[in-house]
């Protein structure tokens, strides 16, 4: 308890202490020691405004009468301003003279004329204060003593002067001679006692009727106040209780308060032996770890020695074979030298024999066998080492290198689960993004992301790897899909977290695309127009497997003889003959006058009417019941069966020259489109 009763800025324990703003206490001397004049203020004076002291013994018997406005209960803290919204018709506060900062928060108080003075005391503190320093029988400091150093232990206290004195501050301050000698000096002890007798004294009296103590409490101005102010003062019509209740209230509900936190307290101490505990049980692990982590790497260390010494040996076999290549080359030179030798010494001999006759007998002998030993001297006694001299071995280390820089220690158990992150997570069109967050206290090396198939079926892995975050297109329109997603390490995997839902849009909302040169697109891929005479393909950016889509096509340019052709085809259909054309798309091709239906290169169920510039042509796909259904101007104009089709269809459309269309998708079918019904054509 004691850092609580110890000024935040000079350290000592509190003497005279008030109350700032912050709700932090502060020594009265220290206040007026970093007071500063209010940025703006034009009013201070040169003296710093600073209020009465806490030897000004009629300064504390004031203030029983301000308002308190950092208090709920009467705690003894009182303030010098009257707050306005309190008091109806008080004028706003003035702006502050003075302010003082906090040592402790950095929080800025603002204070009026009297400046640090006028701050609220905090009497409960002081009486605190006073009490641990009688039970533990701490030295009183002298309140004169100056310098660097810590103020000397107070020896005696002056009853008049209010101050506390140490040997050498009495001698220089207050001599035994003139006017000072009839003080009253007594010990530091009994100073004490008729400090705190002249407090509660002053502290039971009221500021407005000095001669009448204090009984009642004002629940609106938050002050204590006698009978007179109750009858004859501003707090008649306040709510006024007496002043031993409400203190008895007060100190029930700082008990309670006090009860749960004694609790919590508890339960801390219980927690920090508990984490003592497995302090000590740390240490005994870590040892553990220790003696495992060295055998291990005593074990590489033998292993690499090991390797070492293989790799030594093989080397020094390498040196023999070589050493053995290199003697042999000498044995063969050496031979051959021997009998060149002695070949050249037996020519030389027969040169100088005198016979001519017996000279040519032998010369035909004697060249060949000279150009025969030439030749093979080109053969066998080349100028290089049969074997290089030099070993051209390099130890490939850099791998074992890194490796030993990446040894480290892997989790000694499976991941925890990791937990979905829903307001990351959406859906949008017939995609859906998934976010979720690792588990806090796991090593993880990757993610394992499972999605149903949009019918409450059996689940899917989409996605393995480090990334937190996953985006998945190519869904089903209008249907609620579960997403679960697990974490793993080198030890194992965790459980899939509860399933999250994301419902994909109702209706398929595309653009159209084509990479065709022919083909111009525009407004983001919603018109589109054709420069050949030849029909072109186009297919919309989504491809549809579930549910009912409508969208539409208004012709904002025809001239009544280009070919245009409505409807569906899959991703790989051609793209430069005529939509229906091809097993792989279904079309109503029209024209100005009239319009079939095509599928596969057949025409069937022609119909009369066509279309002109401003016509708005409608295509209902419904993949329940298997139609797909064309509209102009609203009516029906017919039918295909799509009975066994199955897989991805996309939207599509053909055209050519002399054609302009917008299209609109993301559409609720016209309720007149619904309630058509006629059969199929297959």
């Amino acid at each position: 308890m004691e850092e609580e009763l110890r000024c935040g800025h000079c350290g000592g324990y509190y003497h005279v202490p008030v109350l700032l703003a912050c709700r932090h206490a502060m020594c009265l001397a220290c206040a007026r020691e970093l007071q500063k004049p209010a940025a703006g203020n034009t009013r201070v004076e040169e003296d710093g405004g600073g209020g009465a002291g806490p030897e000004e013994g009629g300064g504390e018997g004031a203030e029983v009468d301000k308002l308190s406005v950092l208090s709920d209960a009467d705690s003894g803290v009182s303030c010098s301003s009257r707050p306005a919204s309190l008091v109806g018709g008080d004028p706003p506060p003035p702006p502050p003279v003075y302010t003082v900062t906090c040592p402790l928060c950095s929080a800025t108080t603002p204070m009026d004329d009297a400046g640090a003075a006028g701050l609220p005391r905090y009497r409960v503190l002081a009486a605190v204060v006073d009490k641990h320093l009688e039970r533990y029988q701490v030295a009183e400091p002298c309140q004169l003593c100056d310098g660097q150093g810590a103020p000397r232990p107070a020896q005696l206290f002056c009853d008049q002067c209010l101050v506390f004195y140490c040997g050498p501050c009495r001698d220089a301050c207050h001599p035994a001679r003139g006017p000072l000698a009839a003080h009253w000096l007594v010990s530091v002890s009994e100073g004490r006692a008729l400090l705190r007798a002249r407090r509660r004294e002053r502290e039971g009296r009221c500021g407005h009727h000095p001669g009448e103590h204090v009984s009642m409490y004002c629940l609106t101005c938050r002050l204590p106040v006698c009978v007179l102010c109750l009858h004859h003062g501003r707090h008649h019509a306040h709510d006024v209780h007496a002043l031993n209740a409400v203190t008895k209230a007060r100190k029930t509900e700082l008990s309670q308060a006090l009860q749960q936190l004694s609790e919590k307290a508890r339960a801390a101490t219980d927690y920090i032996h508990t984490l003592k505990t497995m302090a000590e049980d740390v240490q005994g692990r870590c040892r553990e770890v220790e003696g495992v982590m060295v055998a291990q790497i005593d074990a590489l260390v033998e292993a690499l020695q090991q390797r070492r010494g293989d790799l030594i040996n093989w080397v020094r076999r390498q040196r023999d074979a070589k050493v053995h290549a290199l003697r042999e080359q000498v044995t063969d030179y050496t031979h051959t030298l021997q009998s060149t030798t002695a070949t050249i010494h037996f020519c030389i001999e027969a040169l100088k024999e005198s016979d001519p006759a017996s000279f040519m007998e032998a010369q035909e002998v004697l060249e060949e066998r000279v150009v025969g030993m030439g030749r093979d001297w080109e053969h066998n006694m080349v100028p290089e080492p049969r074997v290089a001299p030099t070993f051209n071995l390099t130890l490939d280390d850099k791998t074992l290198l890194a490796a030993i820089q990446q040894l480290t220690f892997i989790q000694h158990k499976p991941p925890g689960t990791p937990s979905m992150i829903p307001e990351e997570c959406s859906a949008e069109n017939n995609s859906v993004t998934i976010a979720w967050a690792p588990h806090p206290t796991s090593l993880v090396t990757g993610y394992t992301l499972q999605i149903d198939d949009g019918s409450n079926g059996p689940f899917r892995e989409v996605y393995t790897g480090e990334e937190r975050v996953c985006t998945i297109d190519g869904l089903h329109f209008d249907s609620i899909y579960r997403a679960r997603v697990r974490a793993f390490n080198n030890t194992g995997t965790s459980a899939f977290c509860e399933p999250l839902c994301l419902q994909t849009a109702q209706v398929a909302w595309f653009t159209l695309e084509s990479n065709h040169p022919d083909i111009t697109l525009g407004e983001g891929g919603c018109t589109i127009a054709c420069d050949s005479y030849e029909h072109r393909v186009a297919l919309g950016s989504v491809g549809l497997s579930r549910g009912t889509h409508y969208w539409e096509f208004k012709i904002e340019r025809y001239d009544g003889n280009a070919d245009i052709a409505f409807g569906l085809a899959r991703g790989d259909v051609c793209r430069e003959v005529i939509l229906g054309k091809c097993g792989g798309s279904w079309s109503m091709y029209i024209d100005s006058e009239r319009s079939w239906l095509m599928h596969h290169g057949e025409h069937f169920s022609r119909t009369a009417g066509g279309v002109r510039a401003g016509d708005v042509v409608g295509v209902l796909l419904n993949l329940t019941e298997r139609t797909l259904n064309f509209y102009v101007g609203g009516d029906l104009q017919g039918t295909i069966s799509l009975a066994g089709v199955t897989g991805v269809l996309h939207p599509a459309i053909s055209l050519n020259r002399s054609v302009v269309l917008t299209s609109r998708s993301g559409l609720h079918p016209p309720k007149q489109c619904l309630a058509a019904a006629v059969d199929p054509v297959t």
